[in-house]
């Protein structure tokens, strides 16, 4: 089965973000939201939403939009800012966009273009202390970006 482009997109953020800490084992990245017992540090990444609006009058092309949340789960205070602004640093340059059609890993890598990213944001979710222990430190970082084939 071919992926499409959108899911190919999905991909590149996950192993975008997986390469950013793989000097970091402790770490565990987790494509989606975490359903299974969480173990901190952890990130997740989730597509958020996807935006189509008209590119050229009197042409069907389309510019899409896209949209991640990216959920930082940590055991502390500094290690939550620690992975969040590493990860904000990261993704002021674009997220190379691979084609994993042939493999995982791809035996060949072929880049199609990059997400040029367009608003990038981190919102602190504040836990009442008493709460801590079981729902942890977190943090929420969003980004918007649009796919740019050079």
């Amino acid at each position: 089965m071919t992926l499409i482009q959108e899911r190919l997109e999905d991909l590149s953020v996950y192993y975008f973000i997986s390469d950013l800490f793989s000097g970091t084992p402790s770490i565990k990245i987790v494509d989606g939201f975490p359903e299974s017992i969480l173990t901190v540090p952890t990130i997740s990444i989730d597509a958020r939403r996807l935006d189509s609006t008209n590119f050229e009058m009197g042409n069907k092309k389309r510019l899409l939009t896209r949209s991640w949340y990216i959920d930082v789960f940590a055991q502390n205070k500094s290690q939550r800012d620690d992975i969040g602004y590493t990860i904000l640093h990261a993704l002021e340059d674009c997220i190379p966009v691979y084609d994993y059609n042939s493999g995982f890993p791809p035996a060949i890598v072929t880049q199609l273009g990059c997400l040029e990213v367009d608003t990038l944001r981190m919102d602190i979710v504040r836990i009442m202390p008493q709460f801590v222990d079981k729902l942890y430190y977190r943090s929420s970082i969003s980004l918007t970006a649009y796919f740019n084939m050079f």
